[in-house]
């Protein structure tokens, strides 16, 4: 009989030449190709060489008997069947048992016939063809799996912002995972990271990932509020988990123009801002339920304010920091956390001196969830504006075109009342239809700190009579907030117009900006008058940046009718 290299290759173990014999041909009837030993070492040694598709094992033989040789070939196969039986004169209960604690996958008892016999390797290969069947799914399902994360994580991360200079690590417990980090820089030049961890871990875990950061990145791009994007983000989640699944949410805002950290703790450990020696200036608890549990925000939801310096750094973490245990159940817990943190600051490295110490405290032990970090340093983000000296060229050249009062190619137009002040966000409405109608481009994020700039004075100081000089003290932005928020919520009268003017330029263009409100009025004058004082008197004010900022942005600024209208004209070039 020729044999078929491709057919499959049976092992038979017996110290016995004859059996070894009758149960080749058997097998070769049945279309195996046979190879035979007459011991067990011999057999593990066959095995090892040739990988058979099937294993014929007698019990006693000389050497190492056949338990001990099964032990060691099921050893060597553990992701694979390598299916075995056991051929013995034994027939004893004690036998079937002893076979298959050994590994055994079923047992033949001599003498049996030629019909049996075929019946059993036919029964055992079934079920060794449906176990590869298995296997080659699960290995399709893995490498669609990887291909995935892969895909997922190119979508989430690859597009984060500023990667060089925040510290952002994670170790997942599973190939998904539950946890994600999002960075994004504001138009306005403040910079929003977001830390989630949804229910549990896996890819379960991770099927609101991406509409998540689209919606975070989209909407900071706009320049939505942080409190407007975890709103949305809260309503996308309810309508799109399941009941059972939920994201738990830290978010924060740097602004180093006010010096000031804006956070949003739903359901995460505490946030930390460290100040430069690596000690806590504050630990930030939740104060709100994850994010999709419920339709809307709580109605005291707001977000928490801190002043910070030039080297504090913000750190965010996921609860699996906290909760992972070593052998002996132990969690790594908050003390030991603050612990590796400092020492992070001394080496300049916390996420990673905070991952070797939880790896060293874990001895081995499996990952039980995902761990994340992320540590935000607070300076470094003030907003440059862009170079004037093309505009300024434009203008210089186009001097007549600049200043005529001619009729604009478009016109928008916002007047918001009462209550709609404190639940309506004009600045990404403007800033979106400018870019539907013009296109987008650099300078229109010039455009958006001149039309924040001048709303948010607008509203603030004519509608709310905030006084800025609420912002000179060490938690001065902390508290100006609180007042905003409460004056906002009680809002019932108060008008604020807002108009754009668009006239094109043959190289650039110009926005013309004018804004109203009913309020108590801005006195440009009077404000400078008492900065020049503080100055003098080697007084630091924090207040009064944002109408620096617009000054450099802008060709023309101009406050009229008592301080209640506010002209600005912004000039870019092509």
């Amino acid at each position: 009989m020729v044999e078929n290299p491709d057919a499959k290759l049976a092992l038979v173990v017996d110290d016995s030449e004859m059996q070894c014999m009758i149960l080749k041909n058997l097998l070769m009837e049945e279309g195996y190709r046979v190879l035979t030993g007459n011991d067990g070492a011999r057999g593990v040694a066959l095995y090892i060489e040739h990988l058979p598709d099937l294993v014929l094992m007698d019990i006693n033989m000389p050497v190492m008997d056949g338990y001990e040789a099964a032990k060691r070939i099921k050893s060597l196969s553990p992701n694979s069947l390598a299916p075995l039986i056991f051929i013995t004169s034994m027939d004893s209960d004690q036998a079937f048992v002893d076979s298959i604690e050994a590994g055994g996958d079923g047992i033949l008892t001599r003498p049996f016939s030629p019909e049996v016999f075929k019946a059993k390797i036919k029964s055992i290969q079934r079920i060794s063809n449906l176990y590869s069947q298995v296997k080659n799914l699960q290995q399709e399902q893995q490498q669609d799996a990887e291909l995935a994360e892969q895909i997922m994580s190119g979508v989430i991360e690859a597009r984060n912002f500023a990667l060089d200079r925040i510290g952002i690590i994670k170790q997942a417990a599973a190939l998904f995972s539950g946890d994600i980090q999002l960075t994004a820089l504001c138009p306005g030049g403040n910079v929003n990271v977001l830390l989630g961890d949804f229910t549990g871990h896996g890819l379960r875990s991770s099927i609101g990932a991406i509409p998540l950061a689209e919606t975070f990145r989209v909407m900071t791009k706009k320049g939505f509020s942080l409190l407007e994007i975890i709103d949305q983000i809260n309503r996308q989640l309810y309508e799109l988990l399941p009941v059972d699944l939920f994201c738990c949410v830290c978010c924060v805002s740097i602004s180093s123009h006010e010096r000031s950290a804006y956070v949003f703790n739903a359901g995460l450990p505490d946030t930390y801002i460290f100040n430069f020696e690596g000690k806590i200036k504050h630990k930030i608890s939740s104060n709100h339920i994850p994010l999709g549990v419920m339709p809307n925000l709580l109605p005291q939801a707001q977000l928490q304010v801190f002043s910070v310096e030039n080297n504090d750094r913000v750190v965010l973490i996921s609860d699996g920091i906290l909760e992972a245990r070593n052998h002996q159940g132990e969690m790594y817990g908050a003390r030991r956390f603050e612990f590796a943190a400092k020492q992070g600051f001394y080496h300049g490295d916390i996420p990673g001196k905070v991952f070797d110490a939880v790896d060293e405290f874990c001895q081995g032990r499996p990952q039980e969830d995902d761990l994340s970090l992320i540590d935000i340093p607070c300076h470094g983000w003030e907003q440059i504006p862009a170079s004037d000296e093309a505009a300024h060229s434009l203008a210089i050249s186009e001097m007549h075109d600049l200043y005529l009062e001619s009729e604009p190619s478009w016109k928008w137009q916002l007047k918001l009342t009462g209550q709609r002040l404190a639940l309506v966000n004009p600045v990404p409405m403007a800033m979106g239809q400018i870019q539907e109608i013009e296109g987008n481009g650099e300078h229109w994020n010039n455009m958006y700190s001149i039309l924040t700039e001048l709303y948010v004075n607008a509203l603030d100081h004519g509608i709310l009579r905030l006084n800025s000089e609420l912002k000179n003290s060490a938690a001065g932005f902390a508290h100006y907030f609180m007042v905003r928020e409460s004056r906002l919520k009680n809002l019932t009268c108060g008008m604020i117009d807002i108009s754009l003017s668009y006239h094109p330029l043959q190289s650039g263009g110009k926005m013309i900006i004018t804004i109203v409100d009913d309020g108590e009025g801005f006195d440009l004058a009077a404000f400078y008058e008492h900065r020049l004082k503080l100055k003098q008197a080697d007084k630091v004010m924090l207040c009064g940046r944002g109408i620096d900022l617009v000054h450099q942005l802008c060709e023309k600024l101009e406050y009229m009718d008592g301080g209640n209208k506010v002209q600005a004209t912004y000039v870019w070039a092509k």
